[in-house]
C-alpha cells in the first residue's frame, strides 16, 4: 500500500469537520449527558450545510457511542462509559508495539507488516494534545497492519511537531516509528497507559480492515513515555472485532 502526504486541514471531509465540533462541545460539557442535540434542519443551517451532511456526522459518532439516535425523538447525548482501570508491571514499547502485537497474541506476530497510510504534518488531534499534555502540532502517522494477507488493525501515532524536526521525512512505506525514535533521537519509549473500548468501524476504518461500516471493533488507545516519564506518543489502534480475543490469567498461588 502506498502512503500519502498531507500538511493541513484541506483533506477533511465537511462531514468530519461537524463530527469534530459536535464532539468537541460534548466533551466540553457544552453538552450534557441526557442532552438532545440540535435538529438536522439546526445544525445544517448553523454549518451552511446539506442535512444528509449533517446525518453522516451523527451517524459517526453514533457509532463511536458518544450519541444515541432516538427515532421520532432526536439525537441525545449518550452517558459517559464505566471505566475500570488494572494495574500491570511497567512493559517497554518495542518495536513489535507498532503492530500492537507485543501484548496481545504470540500468533499475529508471525508474517506481520505495518505499511503507511497517511502522514500529515500539522495535525491538532485533541485527543493527542489532551494525552501529550500539549496543544502541538503534531505528525500524525496513519498505517494498516497484516498479518498474511489479511487486515487486522489500522493505527494513529501522534508526535510533537516541534519536539521531533525532521522526523516525517524519515517514515518511508514499511513504518518503523520505534526503530527511528531509537536510532535518530536517541529515544526508547515504554507503555504509561493503555484503555480498551469496545466500539464501531468508521466507513475509513472499514474500507481499510475490509469490513463494512459498523462492524465491531476493539479500540486501543493509549501513551507512551520517554526514560525522563515525559509523555511522548500518542496512539489510537482500531482492531477488527472477528480477529481479536484478549484473555486476562490471575495467578492463584
Amino acid at each position: 500500500m502506498t502512503g500519502t502526504r498531507n500538511g493541513g486541514q484541506g483533506r477533511i471531509p465537511v462531514y468530519r469537520r461537524v463530527e469534530s465540533e459536535l464532539l468537541r462541545r460534548i466533551r466540553d460539557r457544552e453538552l450534557v449527558p441526557g442532552q438532545r442535540l440540535p435538529t438536522e434542519s439546526e445544525l445544517a443551517s448553523e454549518w451552511e450545510v446539506n442535512r444528509l451532511t449533517i446525518r453522516q456526522a451523527i451517524g459517526e459518532l453514533a457509532r463511536a457511542g458518544h450519541v444515541i439516535v432516538r427515532q421520532g425523538s432526536g439525537t441525545y447525548v449518550a452517558e459517559p462509559p464505566v471505566v475500570v482501570e488494572l494495574g500491570l508491571p511497567p512493559m517497554p514499547s518495542t518495536d513489535a508495539d507498532a503492530g500492537s502485537t507485543a501484548a496481545i497474541a504470540d500468533y499475529v506476530q508471525q508474517d506481520q507488516t505495518e505499511t503507511l497510510v497517511d502522514l500529515t504534518d500539522g495535525d491538532t488531534d485533541r485527543d493527542a494534545a489532551e494525552a501529550l499534555q500539549t496543544a502541538g502540532p503534531f505528525i500524525r502517522i496513519d498505517t494498516l497492519v497484516r498479518t498474511g494477507d489479511q487486515p487486522f488493525l489500522v493505527s494513529g501515532y501522534w508526535l510533537e511537531a516541534g519536539r521531533f524536526p525532521g522526523f516525517a521525512a524519515l517514515v518511508t512505506e514499511r513504518v518503523a516509528l520505534f526503530q527511528i525514535l531509537q536510532e535518530r533521537y536517541g529515544l526508547r519509549l515504554r507503555h504509561s497507559w493503555r484503555s480498551l473500548t469496545a466500539t464501531v468501524a468508521s466507513r475509513e476504518d472499514a474500507a481499510l480492515l475490509e469490513v463494512p461500516p459498523g462492524s465491531p471493533v476493539m479500540l486501543r488507545d493509549g501513551v507512551n513515555i520517554d526514560g525522563d516519564l515525559v509523555p511522548t506518543m500518542y496512539l489510537r489502534r482500531r482492531l477488527r472485532g472477528d480477529r481479536i480475543r484478549f484473555t486476562m490469567r490471575y495467578d492463584s498461588a
